[in-house]
């Protein structure tokens, strides 16, 4: 761990960060109606501003990572934090569906140079046997927004407007970037890393790498996939409206932190193959008792809430783990798997829609139980564990 007068501040200032992405992620999903009143967007078309978000996000987070790598995280992280900024007051801004769909794929690449680097880092500045804890930490910050984000942007645009949301989130923006300015360190981590190809080449070259992406595509796809169709499930069986499976929501995400939290802690004391095996598996048996169990809605909301602590668990971990496999291409193995998140959460939750066709959600609950246990296996026996004494 960095051993400086500002260490103490390193970890609040990257897991802020983090926790400001995912407010932005999501900040949409409670303001569509009113930014489609204001503007020429059809509300049915609200859903491609996090999709275009999403791909910028994807696309732009390899190259950013590969970069951070061979020039500096610091330097990479400040332009990513003034480029979010930057472009989330623009989306506050804009009026037509052309203007909010170019300022979100500004702000998806921007956050693609945030995240990734900020998980980076921290593998950089913490040892194997505690990155765990820290790792669980930024983890729970991002999680935290769907507690916080959420009802907050709705509240926001209640008392002022839908713009003021994207323009706070920018003024948070410029204390997140003096922090980063103040307190990360200078310098590259690794000088003479190889280029961007070669570190692309070595997703597949190394198969810890390889199977590293299979398994957050699988893991990060198995939440997305119920995740996305949470509000359907509960109208659907339950007759909740969207206050109430908001507020359920909110208590599964409370339950997340608190898993991604403990989950890291956990991870520290025991080998963090162990930790996502076993999260791992009971996620994916509890995503799919939740879908075979209705009815009942105490005995969903339990699921749910155990399905998402476990998740967290298991995130916080696989993190940890992916973080070691390579410390020279930290940032480019890191941005690859946040790459593969997102392409795994975009891939699994339109066949989960495709589903949904059937009538019935256990054929949902199956195929993301189905692929949160085969993360977990793929963890368990196809990466090694390279920070583990001896290695």
């Amino acid at each position: 761990m960095l051993n400086t007068p500002k260490a103490g501040w390193l970890l609040p200032v990257l897991a802020f960060c983090s926790f400001l992405v995912g407010f932005d992620a999501i900040a949409t999903v409670p303001l569509l109606p009113s930014i489609s009143a204001s503007t020429d967007m059809p509300l049915a078309s609200g859903g491609l501003l996090y999709a275009g978000y999403a791909v910028a996000y994807a696309l732009a987070a390899p190259c950013m990572g590969s970069l951070s790598d061979r020039w500096s995280r610091k330097g990479i992280l400040l332009i990513g934090i003034v480029m979010f900024g930057a472009s989330t007051a623009l989306v506050g801004m804009g009026r037509t569906f052309a203007e909010l769909m170019l300022f979100r794929v500004l702000t998806g690449i921007g956050a693609g140079m945030m995240e990734p680097v900020v998980y980076a880092i921290a593998g950089d500045a913490y040892a194997y046997d505690r990155r765990g804890r820290a790792m669980g930490i930024i983890t729970a910050a991002l999680i935290s927004s769907s507690v916080l984000g959420v009802p907050l942007a709705g509240a926001i645009a209640d008392f002022a407007s839908w713009s003021w949301a994207f323009w706070i989130i920018a003024s948070l923006a410029v204390i997140a970037l003096a922090g980063a300015a103040a307190v990360i360190p200078n310098g590259a981590p690794y000088h003479g890393s190889p280029g961007f190809v070669a570190h692309i080449r070595l997703a597949f070259r190394d198969p810890s790498v390889f199977w590293s992406l299979l398994g957050s595509f699988l893991y990060f796809g198995a939440l997305q996939g119920m995740f996305a169709l949470a509000g359907v499930f509960y109208f659907t069986h339950y007759g909740l409206g969207s206050g109430e499976t908001g507020l359920l929501l909110m208590a599964a995400g409370a339950s997340s932190v608190a898993g991604s939290l403990l989950g890291g802690k956990w991870a520290d004391r025991t080998r963090k193959q162990r930790v996502i095996a076993i999260a791992g598996v009971l996620s994916g048996l509890s995503v799919f008792a939740l879908s075979l169990f209705i009815g009942i809605l105490w005995v969903s909301v339990l699921l749910h809430i155990v399905w998402a602590a476990l998740y967290a668990a298991g995130q916080s971990a696989f993190t940890a783990l992916v973080s070691e496999l390579d410390p020279r291409s930290r940032g480019t193995v890191l941005s690859l798997n946040s790459s593969a998140m997102y392409i795994g959460a975009s891939a699994l939750s339109a066949l989960a829609s495709a589903l949904l066709g059937t009538g019935a959600f256990w054929p949902i609950g199956l195929m993301c139980g189905a692929a949160n246990v085969l993360a977990a296996v793929i963890a368990a026996a196809a990466i090694r564990e390279r920070g583990l004494a001896g290695h």
